[in-house]
């Protein structure tokens, strides 16, 4: 059984479609499908969307198709690998990034493929049904601005606010855009969570790309 034969074999468990996952997942339509392998960038994609598939099973067959990642958070810490859960919305100052003190620590939890990683929990719908309100996300700093995925969620710290957003970066217009996954409209007609227009240099203090998340069903 080949590598994209055994992840179809986990999407089929999962009953998630095979277009669903690619446009969720940020893979180009098709790429589960084509004969050819998948390649490095997709594998990572895989792994950030698919916290619970054991990807050394994937790539070599060997072990279990999934790893555990029923870990319930716990209000202390129980090992010095344990993660921070942090509660976003809370932070006694602004520009503040997820390693300053100022931030509220809301739980801990202990999973060894997040290791290095903060915990955000997910508030409100505007990331719906990539990231559900409640979710825990994992991210990992990104020192380098330029060194964006495009068309990936990052969490996305300014002066004024933070952000859980997928980030767009029109090259030839030079400009960076920030947009939610969820596209539902109000009456009228107007996206109810617009996209916004950034300068990733100027306006952009700290940056996180999510790698992967956990579930509320899953705590």
């Amino acid at each position: 059984m080949s590598t994209k034969e055994r992840f179809v074999e986990y999407l089929k468990i999962k009953g998630i479609g095979q277009t669903a996952f690619e446009e969720s997942a940020g893979l180009s339509r098709g790429a589960i499908a084509k004969k050819t392998g998948f390649n490095a960038d997709s594998i990572e994609k895989i792994a950030s969307a698919c916290p619970d598939l054991n990807i050394n099973w994937l790539i070599t067959g060997i072990g279990n198709m999934t790893i555990n990642t029923n870990s319930s958070i716990t209000e202390t810490p129980t090992t010095n690998k344990d993660i921070k859960i942090l509660d976003i919305r809370v932070c006694a100052g602004h520009g503040i990034g997820f390693d300053g003190n100022e931030n509220k620590v809301i739980g801990y939890v202990n999973i060894p493929e997040f290791t290095g990683c903060y915990g955000i929990t997910v508030y409100g719908d505007s990331m719906y049904d990539m990231y559900m309100s409640g979710d825990t996300i994992f991210v990992r700093e990104i020192k380098d601005k330029r060194n964006i995925d495009n068309g990936q969620p990052y969490v996305i710290i300014t002066k004024e606010d933070r952000l859980l957003k997928m980030i767009h970066i029109d090259y030839e217009r030079k400009k960076t855009i920030l947009s939610s996954y969820n596209n539902i409209a109000n009456p009228d007609g107007k996206r109810k969570y617009p996209d916004m227009e950034i300068d990733i240099d100027n306006d952009v203090i700290h940056l996180y790309k999510v790698v992967g998340k956990l579930a509320r069903t899953q705590m």
